[in-house]
């Protein structure tokens, strides 16, 4: 019998132990190490100038640059055959001297990335998600780990949430057993600051419970997936529904967070949403402060915005991923730039979708940005955008009630006015949108080639 299976055999308080178990074993792994001291430095960058967050920045970065050339065979062969001098990297504005490397040629070329002192670095075996193909499997330095844990607390007391707050999770973990009828629907992870609320177990009979749930936990602060977040806002929102304890915080992460999502969030707990851009690959974390400005972590990796018509891809080059470096890394996401900078970093407009949520126009132009559909729209729960292989796209939509024909005329409009007329559009009203394997909701799904 595997894991899961005994698992799911075991009665929900011998889960519960397993929960707090594997929470220690993440929390040694993302909290250990001195951590504390390693938040409270970060935290401590929080007032350094422009030219100071430059300075630490470009130290990693020419650190970094030097270990890839001595150590890392796939650099090593990139630089001579570039004929790029690794210590002509002073800056990030140097990095335009290398190539942009994708997640395929990363794929293609994973054992070529490892460093040769690979069993000299504490590390564990990562994987992306695997969102717009198959995942990434890579070390990851354990020192990584933290340094990633770090960036993301810091985001989270930039916006008033204390270091070790326990919070309502909405997840994609498999954590309650899939043919579990009562509740719980939640599992207690005390060594992560989590209750876990099950992404597959809601719906309108079985979200009251969460209600209570988080209500008997004094629950003040819920993190999770926009997608898995919504569908409860929205029954609390239906319901009128109002916690003993006023929700402080929402945060949202690993996906993005929509204009159309915001708004139910904030009609249900009373406070807007906050999100949070960062990847496995520790390439780029991008958060939103308190006045809900997207604000770029300079200090923890070097991020580029390549320009790319309306929008800019984002790329980045990790600081202290030593088991797996990547400089120069495509993460597959878009982002809104601006020319603004806040207390010295870059402020951004939004994160706007991936390269892969793009829709093809018959002339061969790509139109993406698609995001604002549905910004102002207080009657959909959610969408999503599918393009078939005639050119042709369907948005199929679950709406929170019937008043939603003129959220639909004003989508409708602002779908055209994108795609310059040059899409036939469709819209289909359905009772749920399919999840990936890991829960996610994928906003634009194309046959196009």
């Amino acid at each position: 019998m595997d894991k899961m299976k005994l698992y799911n055999a075991m009665p929900v308080f011998v889960q519960n132990i397993g929960c707090r178990r594997e929470g220690g074993r993440l929390a040694e792994l993302r909290f250990g190490g001195g951590f504390k001291s390693r938040l409270a430095d970060y935290n401590s960058r929080i007032a350094c100038t422009r030219d100071e967050l430059h300075d630490i920045r470009d130290r990693k970065l020419r650190k970094m640059v030097q270990f890839c050339y001595d150590e890392v065979p796939f650099y090593t062969n990139m630089f001579n055959e570039g004929g790029v001098n690794p210590t002509s990297i002073k800056t990030a504005d140097d990095l335009a001297l290398l190539p942009i490397l994708d997640k395929q040629i990363v794929r293609d070329n994973v054992e070529l990335l490892k460093p040769k002192s690979l069993s000299q670095i504490p590390h564990i075996t990562e994987h992306t998600s695997g969102s717009t193909g198959s995942s990434l499997i890579f070390p990851q330095s354990v020192d990584n780990v933290r340094d990633l844990w770090a960036a993301f607390w810091r985001f989270w007391n930039r916006i008033g949430i204390e270091y070790g707050t326990r919070y309502a999770d909405f997840g994609s973990r498999t954590i309650v057993p899939p043919n579990q009828k009562k509740p719980p629907f939640w599992r207690e992870c005390q060594p992560l600051f989590q209750i876990k609320f099950s992404a597959f177990h809601g719906n309108d009979e079985n979200y009251m419970a969460y209600f209570k749930a988080i209500n008997d936990y004094g629950l003040t602060w819920i993190h999770g997936y926009p997608s898995c977040i919504m569908p409860f806002a929205s029954f609390v929102a239906q319901n009128g529904l109002t916690f003993d304890k006023p929700i402080k915080a929402v945060t949202a992460s690993a996906e993005n967070l929509y204009g159309y999502q915001r708004s139910i969030i904030e009609k249900a707990f009373g406070v807007e949403p906050h999100a949070l851009y960062g990847l496995t690959e520790a390439v780029a974390c991008i958060g939103e402060d308190a006045d809900h400005d997207y604000i770029v972590d300079e200090d923890y990796s070097a991020v580029e915005f390549i320009e790319c018509g309306d929008y800019s891809r984002i790329v980045g080059s990790n600081l202290t991923n030593f088991a797996f470096p990547l400089l120069r890394y495509d993460t597959g996401d878009l982002a809104i730039t601006t020319d603004r900078l806040k207390n010295g970093r870059r402020v951004i407009e939004r994160i706007d979708g991936r390269t892969g949520e793009l829709l093809s126009l018959p002339d061969g132009g790509k139109v993406g940005a698609l995001s604002a559909l549905f910004t102002e729209s207080a009657t959909i729960k959610e969408a999503q955008i599918h393009q078939l292989e005639d050119y042709s796209v369907e948005i199929s939509f679950v709406p929170l009630s019937d008043n939603y024909t003129e959220d639909i005329a004003e989508a409708e409009k602002r779908f055209r006015d994108r795609t310059k007329g040059m899409l036939p559009v469709s819209f289909k009203r359905v009772d749920g949108i399919e999840r990936t394997k890991r829960g996610k909701l994928r906003y634009v799904v194309s046959d196009i080639k």
